[in-house]
């Protein structure tokens, strides 16, 4: 199959774009993160970006980039708030288990299995999870994850289930 020279062309300015967008994201959130606007902060963060882009572009998403549906946009920020609320009153509780050795530590693997099916609404629930003090995903297998819970509170904050179906609407999935 014969292709023309522009179609050559396109795929060359689809691909800067993409490097563009990645590299301009990128480089935003280093700008958050750095909290520096010297101009040898931003000289270094604009190589880092426009590497990460470039390589992004190149090796993780050498065919099409990954389409990110509109409701997965508006539900994420929400999703984030949340979660801060919940991790920040889970470090508190954590916090509180450190400080007086009389509250109940008592660490153990807790098997929580998901309806979740999709890889991303999978990850988005490992990460979260894990991001919450308190609860470590340290394995996943086909829908299972086992999790290393502190104590009997953050036991019961996993297995209730609020978590896993707020990303089940976040991602469009019923859970079974």
């Amino acid at each position: 199959m014969t292709h023309g020279p522009g179609e050559g062309r396109q795929a060359r300015v689809a691909a800067r774009r993409a490097v563009l967008f990645v590299a301009g994201s990128v480089f935003a959130f280093w700008i958050v993160a750095s909290g520096s606007l010297r101009p040898a902060d931003l000289a270094i963060g604009v190589v880092v970006a426009l590497v990460l882009g470039s390589w992004s572009v190149r090796f993780l998403w050498s065919g099409k980039p990954p389409v990110v549906p509109g409701r997965l946009l508006r539900a994420l920020p929400g999703h984030l708030l949340l979660l801060a609320g919940e991790v920040a009153m889970a470090a508190v509780h954590v916090a509180r288990l450190v400080l007086d050795p009389r509250l109940p530590i008592r660490p153990r693997l807790v098997q929580c299995r998901t309806g979740l099916r999709s890889p991303a609404a999978r990850t988005t629930f490992a990460l979260s999870l894990t991001l919450t003090p308190g609860t470590l995903a340290v394995d996943a297998d086909a829908g299972c994850f086992l999790v290393h819970c502190l104590d009997d509170d953050s036991a019961r904050r996993l297995l209730d289930g609020a978590l896993e179906r707020r990303v089940a609407r976040m991602f469009g999935e019923d859970l079974a």
